[in-house]
């Protein structure tokens, strides 16, 4: 059994480095365990039959109108004002614009349900005021790429509405199942940014005071303390609430909307469609028919990328349970008779190897068949499974080779690699502490879903 868990992760591996397009990668595969098994002319209209099968369901609706939802709102300014709302109620100190970056990516991302989107969006914004601030490299990369990991748990999330399709577990309920780890990890971002950030300033001051930098020039010319903002807030507090209020209702619509039942997930998407076009239309102005076409055109290609993906894991997925590998590691983990302890933490290994390779979408459609019959057979609540899989998503998202979010940072920022996954450390931590709060407290994820 080993020997072919370990072959055909390992063939999986040599299929994604090949650089071929990641939908094409997985049915490549699938079709190749589908012959091996059933013969060339089976597995052809196996494979054909389960790619049609893979998107012929109400679910995946949500998946094209969310990439929407996410490009009209990067369009609209809804960032920029977030951010600015926040600088001016936490960016008094620059020890302040750290959890403001957090706190306006963690709204952002409940906008539009993608880490990649929030991360490239926020970080077109806030960098540049953090180094305003004479934040550190490492520091900036800990901020964008903590806020940037947080569009897999908050609601509404992409990975969320697959997992649910693949487990036939109700998506509004996954959603409100993310929202309370997702508010304790915004909480532990910003308490940890803080910390950093007070600690490297406190050394700037003593290297200042010290004459081993610049800055005593500065402060000798009249300038603020390293402690203190380098410029005031730009606007009241009051304004700034209503500059940011169109972006701030639309996260309150969508989850509102799902919790009190009023739509379901599929129709949740298409109100922030409607929502977000008439803001950048009709409201903040900021949207042309023009560029909407262009906005259509680019949701167009990402959907049709992501339906790929979808056709590819589905059909891997269909292969691997045909070779019977998920029936013989659970026949394993039987005859071992392992504790839920123990079992619990091997699969977060697992699931954070498997991160450091895969992309998210590739991970969910090769961790499910693999996993979910462990999960049935321990008795572990699915909804609760689903947060511990997503948190190891968002591991996956900031940590080397395949960290999505750290090239993103490293190419916006300019700051070298090495760097950015020095400062990504920060949030991989945080997650991991998160991990073993809901390892205690499992009620974190499954009491919003249970009033439903």
């Amino acid at each position: 059994m080993t020997l072919y868990v370990i072959g055909f992760m390992v063939v999986f591996l040599l299929v994604l480095a090949s650089g071929i397009p990641v939908g094409f990668g997985l049915g490549i595969l699938a079709f190749g365990i589908l012959t091996a098994y059933m013969g060339f002319d089976s597995a052809m209209s196996t494979g054909v039959s389960k790619a049609y099968a893979s998107l012929d369901t109400s679910t995946l609706v949500a998946i094209p109108l969310f990439i929407l939802a996410a490009q009209l709102i990067s369009e609209t300014g809804m960032g920029k004002r977030l951010f600015d709302a926040a600088k001016t109620f936490m960016g008094r100190f620059r020890s302040g614009l750290g959890p403001a970056t957090v706190v306006s990516s963690g709204v952002f991302s409940a906008m539009t349900g993608s880490s990649f989107v929030a991360a490239s969006t926020m970080g077109l914004i806030a960098i540049p005021e953090l180094r305003k601030a004479r934040y550190s490299d490492a520091v900036i990369a800990a901020a964008i790429s903590a806020g940037g990991s947080l569009g897999s748990v908050i609601p509404p999330s992409l990975v969320m509405i697959i997992y649910g399709y693949l487990t036939d577990e109700s998506v509004g309920k996954l959603f409100m199942a993310g929202l309370i780890p997702g508010l304790v990890l915004i909480l532990l971002y910003s308490f940890a940014l803080s910390v950093v950030t007070n600690i490297g300033f406190a050394r700037q001051r003593k290297k200042a005071a010290e004459g081993q930098t610049d800055m005593v020039k500065a402060q000798d010319n009249g300038s603020q303390s390293p402690a203190m903002a380098v410029e005031a807030p730009p606007m009241s507090r009051m304004t700034a609430l209503k500059e940011a209020f169109w972006g701030l209702m639309a996260p309150v619509i969508i989850l509102a909307g799902i919790y009190l039942g009023i739509f379901t997930a599929s129709e949740a998407a298409a109100v922030a469609v409607v929502y977000c076009a008439a803001v950048g239309l009709w409201i903040y102005r900021t949207v042309t028919l023009k560029k909407l076409w262009t906005i259509l055109m680019s949701s167009a290609n990402i959907s049709a990328m992501v339906a790929g993906v979808v056709i590819g894991g589905y059909v891997l997925g269909f292969s691997v349970v045909i070779g019977r590998i998920p029936q013989q590691i659970l026949e394993f983990i039987v005859a071992q008779n392992f504790s839920s302890a123990f079992l619990f933490i091997v699969v977060n290994i697992i699931l954070f190897i498997m991160g450091m390779f895969l992309e998210s979408i590739s991970l969910i459609y090769l961790a499910i068949p693999l996993l979910y019959p462990v999960v049935l057979h321990m008795g572990w609540d699915n909804i609760w499974f689903a947060v511990i899989l997503l948190l190891n998503v968002n591991l996956g998202l900031i940590t080397p080779p395949m960290g999505g979010v750290l090239f993103i940072i490293s190419q916006i920022g300019a700051i070298h690699i090495n760097t950015v996954i020095k400062g990504a450390l920060l949030p991989v931590a945080v997650l991991l502490l998160l991990l073993g709060l809901l390892l205690f407290f499992p009620q974190m994820a499954t009491w919003l879903p249970s009033l439903m």
